[in-house]
């Protein structure tokens, strides 16, 4: 019926229907033709071949790891950690030497109430944003941000307050020294709250406000990030600077009062050495000399910090928006602004 050397044209056609399979030679009257075969020839792997996988594409595991790791992130973090916690560790030592000695100098008792603050900075500008840049996460839920800002701004401006208090301190142990020395550590505590109160209420009204923007700590920022358009034009921006600089520069009054009355009592000491070179007046006069340097030392801090809190406030305002290495610059400049107090404490003591 058909032809020896043909094959009926329904079994050949169901041999090219398998054709895709991998196949096997059979002679057919003299002809060869195409059958599907029973068995599936795996290519061998080589190490050099292309059998199953390019080994051109394959990645080492070290690779894989730091090709995964952001190092700019990794050297942002952990330098901010250290630094906070470096601050903190100085500032606990310092702390606990002034709480030794408060019962004795009633000045310290104002010292230590800043320390806290500094402490609770140091924690917000450099151990937490830290640890928010190595962990990639914002680590709080996105829900809280107004209540952690309402913390963060509570401490801020418990800072500045202190500034004012401290000032006060300083003035008043010049002016009035016997009775600055006999003030009891009752009123020192009623007036070392005055701050923590005034920046409390002062965090807690202006979050009150639609115009107000909040910030946050951003990983990718490398520190805090905000809706920047509206921090500028809504207000935000103007409402920190006025405060900022009125706050900061209330102490400066109290400074040069102070200044004032030393090297007015200087000036009467001297008078009377003219008249009277005896030994008790020249160890009076050294006393006083003593007195005045120690009173000129103690602006070393606040002139200082005032310098790197205006820094700090031309970083935020102007630099926040213009990359991460900026924005880390802010966090890093704000936390030195504490922990310069505990090395001034030590140097300039």
């Amino acid at each position: 019926m058909f032809p020896p050397n043909l094959l009926p044209f329904t079994q050949f056609h169901s041999i090219l229907t398998h054709s895709a399979q991998p196949t096997q030679s059979v002679k057919l009257s003299s002809h060869v033709v195409i059958l599907p075969s029973t068995q599936t020839d795996i290519p061998p792997l080589s190490s050099g071949g292309n059998g199953g996988a390019d080994s051109s594409s394959a990645v080492a595991p070290t690779d894989l790891l730091f090709s995964s790791v952001d190092v700019g992130a990794l050297v942002a973090g952990i330098f901010l950690l250290l630094f906070g916690l470096l601050g903190i560790f100085l500032y606990i030592l310092i702390t606990s030497s002034m709480m030794r000695m408060a019962h004795e100098i009633v000045g310290f008792r104002f010292l230590i109430s800043q320390s806290f603050t500094d402490i609770l900075l140091m924690i917000q500008f450099g151990v937490w944003p830290g640890i928010v840049i190595l962990a990639n996460n914002e680590i709080l839920p996105t829900e809280i941000r107004w209540h952690v800002h309402v913390y963060l701004d509570f401490t801020w401006w418990s800072m500045v307050y202190h500034y004012t208090i401290v000032a006060w301190s300083r003035w008043a142990a010049v002016q009035g020294p016997n009775w600055f020395r006999t003030l009891p550590t009752g009123t020192c505590i009623v007036i070392c709250a005055l701050p923590w109160f005034a920046g409390l209420m002062q965090s807690f009204v202006e979050h009150q406000f639609e115009w107000f923007e909040i910030l946050y700590y951003s990983p990718e920022r490398f520190g805090m990030a905000s809706d920047w358009y509206r921090y500028m034009m809504n207000g935000t921006h103007v409402y920190y600077m006025i405060c900022n600089v009125v706050l900061m520069l209330l102490p400066f009054p109290l400074y040069a009062a102070a200044l004032a009355v030393l090297f007015r009592r200087q000036r009467k000491r001297h008078t009377e050495l003219r008249t009277r070179c005896s030994q008790f007046t020249s160890s009076t006069s050294c006393q006083a000399q003593r007195q005045l340097s120690i009173e000129t030392r103690l602006l070393v801090p606040c002139i200082i910090n005032t310098v790197l809190f205006v820094v700090g406030q031309i970083f935020i305002t102007h630099c926040s928006k213009h990359g991460r290495w900026m924005n880390w610059a802010v966090m890093l400049v704000f936390a030195a602004n504490s922990f310069v107090n505990p090395l001034l404490y030590l140097f300039f003591r």
